[in-house]
């Protein structure tokens, strides 16, 4: 996905999650060639989507996601669908944050019902602040038994529930990728295509409208000091979101005592601030007043790399003392595991605590880096903070 469509704020960021084999793609195919119907396909590509090919989205130096998307509109909402090739994928893709989602279709096949992956997706889909689910239940291979249906409709509803997802703002539709995606008519109401158009009309009713990260709360972190005359700092950094505008009062947040002061000038991506020299360091954040603190304790879900995907094959244990990568800087933590868990090994993701030896900024949301020996070997995302 290139940068100027992934910057696009008309398109909401969604994603397929689910089991691989359960259709995924295939349900992902029969959306595109529906909204071909009653909508418009936005994607560049003419290919069919089953027939493209997969693209890679990097989220650290060897380290990627391999996925394939489409653009589409229906009813004045514009999507952009991300459908990965894999199970670990999906893992990387909510865990790093990438895309942004703001929510997610999840898919079940009703012959296997809920696996230990769909439901380790949806438990970090929660993890991660994804707001809204559209579930499908797959009937493929033509079932047609009653109970069995009801059977799985009521174990994705618990799961759904367990995580926080309302039965009226998260509906269920039953129907079959199969039928949906082979149908050779055009006529909107047919059986083979109701379910499709169903969801399309539940994703325009509960999906929210797309986040403008233009309009959130600026946070700017702190790469260099350019600069440092008597009661004027100049920095340069990247903004991450939102804006600044010069006059306004900011705060330079983390590494110690929240500094208040006044942005005096703004030219690319260096900020001129009120401040005595020593007083701003690398690693700190700009923002504006009281929207960001610095925590020293947090819990964070963590994905530790593969061996293939880091050169290493290095776990997590109890009291662990890895590096946390934040803001361009390395700052040491001590690990505590939950008691169930012994160690996290490649491959594999947790829920741990950290204690830093110096608070950075920091909120719910946040991605970071996981460091041993100087070396990255996982990603993680804060998801409480103390």
């Amino acid at each position: 996905m290139d940068e100027k469509r992934a910057s696009s704020h008309r398109f909401l960021p969604i994603s397929t999650l689910g089991a691989v084999g359960h259709g995924k793609t295939t349900l992902t195919a029969s959306i595109a060639k529906v909204v071909s119907r009653i909508g418009a396909i936005r994607s560049k590509t003419n290919q069919l989507f089953e027939q493209q090919l997969p693209e890679h989205h990097t989220i650290h130096e060897g380290v990627s996601i391999t996925y394939r998307y489409i653009d589409y509109e229906t009813s004045g909402k514009f999507y952009t669908q991300i459908d990965c090739e894999t199970h670990l994928d999906i893992i990387k893709m909510l865990v790093s944050r990438s895309f942004r989602l703001q929510g997610a279709i999840w898919i079940v096949d009703a012959v296997d019902g809920v696996t230990n992956e769909s439901e380790e997706q949806l438990r970090i889909a929660n993890s991660v602040n994804i707001p809204n689910i559209i579930s499908f239940l797959n009937t493929r291979k033509n079932i047609t038994d009653d109970e069995l249906i009801d059977i799985c409709k009521q174990e994705m509803r618990e799961l759904l529930t367990e995580f926080g997802w309302e039965e009226q703002n998260s509906p269920i539709i039953v129907g079959d990728t199969d039928r949906a995606l082979n149908y050779k008519g055009d006529n909107i109401g047919s059986d083979q295509w109701k379910p499709i158009v169903d969801l399309i009309f539940a994703l325009n009713r509960y999906m929210p409208n797309p986040v403008n990260p233009d309009n959130l709360h600026p946070i700017m972190p702190i790469h260099e000091i350019v600069e440092e005359l008597k009661e004027r700092v100049t920095v340069r950094g990247e903004l991450v979101q939102g804006h600044l505008a010069v006059g306004h009062a900011v705060d330079i947040v983390g590494k110690g005592e929240r500094i208040k002061t006044k942005c005096l000038g703004i030219k690319e991506d260096e900020v001129v601030v009120e401040a005595e020299p020593n007083w701003v360091s690398i690693g700190q954040v700009m923002c504006h007043p009281k929207t960001i603190k610095a925590h020293s304790d947090f819990t964070a879900l963590v994905y530790l790399f593969t061996q293939e995907e880091s050169g290493t094959h290095i776990p997590l244990i109890e009291n662990d003392k890895p590096d946390i990568h934040l803001w361009g800087i390395d700052v040491q933590a001590r690990l505590h595991l939950p008691p169930s868990l012994s160690l996290v090994t490649p491959g594999a993701n947790a829920h741990v605590a950290f204690t830093l030896e110096l608070p950075l900024a920091m909120e719910i949301g946040t991605t970071f880096e996981v460091k041993k020996m100087g070396t990255s070997i996982g990603l993680g995302i804060v998801t409480t903070v103390d």
